[in-house]
């Protein structure tokens, strides 16, 4: 380990290191505060002769020296960010040619750059030029009009929908509908087809709508000999809807609305409700007992629509399959049901022949008539 000499020894050897030697200058230690005052150069008068022989003791040099560089670009950038917020863009070069007009190049990756700043994917977004004209607001996107699955989904409301009974008594009547996307209300001429390939067959039914919207089935099936019907919706609104055409109904035939039954209730929870009912119990004597059962008439066949929203079929596939079983199960004989799906349903899965005059496709609905 080397031994650190003792202040004694150095002062020592500092002595007999300056002895002798008059040309040894010992300068003491200069801030650059105290270089700047001693070797600044002064000030001169304007007009007065310029004197560059004292430039390496400029103040600048002293103090800036290797550091020039350095803050020369950090005012470069501070400009250059400045200027970011003002130009449209770092590739949009703007010539201005003799006679005043703006021409524009194209830009180094090929695509002409736009100068009214508008966004280009390529680059992030940008503020027009100061002496553009400026840019107005664009519009709000709109929601798309393509429903590919009305009635799956809540959205926006949409157009109001000419409803209308098609044929019977109350042919050519027009139902409320309010546009609501929650509720599909099945297309006219699917309702006409349906009730053409029905035709006599709806005569002394008893109707059971499992899905009854704005009750258009109910309606359709009442005016061609439908002896009364029972309508399922749990959609406070959309029921509403329903109560008011059976009121217009009621207008034009009194009575008809004591034969329709409209239940605000959930479909499959009043499904369970029925298979859950002994067939053979007595009918309901009390509005507590009447909340408790799910009763359907037992001397009248059924005519019974399933036409729910169509991701029920996909989502719900189980409990539609097994909703359609129980009604099945207590059924009166000469019953017929119609079920209205899309094509990602297997009507195979309802273990009932269907004949193939009575297996029609209207895209996108596809429809099912079969007895039990």
């Amino acid at each position: 380990m080397k031994k650190t000499p003792s202040r004694k020894s150095r002062r020592e050897n500092w002595e007999n290191f300056t002895d002798g030697n008059d040309d040894v200058t010992i300068a003491p230690y200069l801030s650059s505060a105290e270089v700047c005052r001693r070797f600044a150069p002064s000030k001169k008068k304007k007009g007065a002769a310029v004197d560059d022989s004292d430039d390496f003791f400029d103040a600048t040099d002293l103090m800036n020296k290797g550091a020039d560089d350095y803050r020369r670009q950090r005012r470069a950038a501070k400009a250059q960010k400045g200027r970011g917020r003002r130009v449209a863009d770092a590739d949009l070069n703007v010539d201005i040619n003799k006679e005043g007009k703006k021409s524009e190049k194209i830009s180094s990756d090929g695509g002409a750059s736009s100068k009214t700043g508008k966004f280009d994917k390529n680059r992030k977004n940008v503020r027009p030029n100061a002496s553009t004209a400026p840019v107005e607001t664009p519009e709000p996107r709109k929601r798309s009009k393509r429903n590919k699955n009305v009635g799956s989904e809540p959205g926006d409301r949409g157009d109001s929908v000419g409803l209308r009974v098609v044929g019977g008594l109350f042919r050519g009547t027009k139902l409320e509908y309010g546009g609501d996307r929650r509720v599909r209300p099945m297309k006219e001429r699917v309702r006409e087809a349906i009730f053409n390939l029905l035709g006599q067959d709806v005569r002394g039914k008893h109707v059971v709508d499992l899905f009854g919207g704005t009750g258009a089935l109910t309606f359709e099936a009442i005016s061609r000999g439908a002896v009364s019907a029972t309508t399922i919706e749990i959609h406070f609104p959309t029921a509403r809807i329903a109560r008011r055409n059976i009121d217009i109904l009621e207008e034009k035939i009194p009575g008809t609305a004591a034969k329709i039954e409209l239940t605000t209730t959930d479909t499959y929870f009043w499904g369970r409700k029925l298979a859950a009912t002994d067939p053979n119990a007595p009918a309901p004597t009390s509005a507590i007992e009447s909340l408790s059962q799910a009763t359907l008439p037992k001397d009248v066949p059924w005519l019974v629509f399933c036409s729910p929203p169509y991701d029920f079929f996909v989502d719900r596939e189980g409990e539609t399959l097994e909703l359609l079983q129980t009604l099945r199960e207590r059924a009166p004989e000469g019953s017929i049901f119609v079920v209205e799906s899309d094509d990602r349903f297997d009507f195979d899965l309802l273990e009932v022949e269907i004949p193939p005059k009575k297996r029609r496709s209207y895209p996108p609905a596809e429809v099912g008539i079969f007895r039990v």
